[in-house]
């Protein structure tokens, strides 16, 4: 997938440098944009402890997990623009944050900025947003109450950082496709039922929905 989209990229790029017979003169870009997307995120799960025993009842793995959500742009100019985007990820899993707990839902909000440049007919960006990935209140696993004394329930909310690449489709001044790919990262702090500090994941995230410009 990612050298699918490095290749669009490169098309797209290929298209910005065509003559555009004055497209910018003609319209200017649309300060506001509102989206609706579907998003695909490749989440890694943490290993709590170097326990052998924990690791039996709570292994490192790898999901894929769907979501949906919405987007706010305002461009300051036509090559950068200020953006805010929530996802809500419905399908109750394992709380990758508190690796004992189950039935967990996600919601995942990121603020920050795109720079790149756009003719007439498509845009190329990269992107660089700041933000938190809330891993709702789940339940604590039976196998684990009866090997340590954890809460009930619990929940977390984690820095997450947005890093990537934006390609636009304008279908008119008024609708867009967009398409994103980039790696989602996530610190995850210590926490009072596994203790002590702990690490950072690396995870793929694709996103792709309308935009409607104003």
């Amino acid at each position: 997938m990612r050298k699918m989209f490095f290749f669009v990229l490169i098309a797209a790029a290929l298209l910005l440098s065509l003559p555009t017979q004055n497209a910018l003169a003609q319209s200017e870009t649309p300060k506001i944009e509102v989206g609706a997307q579907y998003t695909l995120l490749r989440l890694r799960s943490l290993q709590p402890v170097n326990s052998p025993i924990l690791e039996l009842v709570v292994p490192e793995f790898v999901v894929s997990d769907s979501g949906f959500g919405g987007r706010v742009t305002y461009n300051l100019t036509d090559n950068f623009g200020l953006e805010g985007e929530i996802n809500f990820f419905t399908e109750r899993r394992a709380n990758f944050a508190e690796p004992f707990y189950l039935n967990s839902r996600r919601t995942q909000g990121l603020f920050g900025v795109k720079t790149g440049m756009r003719s007439e007919k498509a845009g190329v960006f990269a992107k660089l947003r700041p933000g938190f990935m809330h891993f709702g209140e789940g339940t604590a696993d039976p196998r684990i109450q009866t090997l340590l004394p954890v809460p009930p329930t619990a929940s977390s909310t984690e820095f997450s950082l947005d890093v990537g690449g934006v390609l636009e489709l304008y279908l008119s001044r008024r609708v867009a496709l967009r398409f994103d790919l980039g790696d989602t990262i996530i610190r995850f702090g210590g926490s009072p039922s596994l203790g002590g500090p702990r690490d950072t994941t690396h995870n793929l995230q694709f996103t792709t929905g309308v935009v409607f410009r104003f």
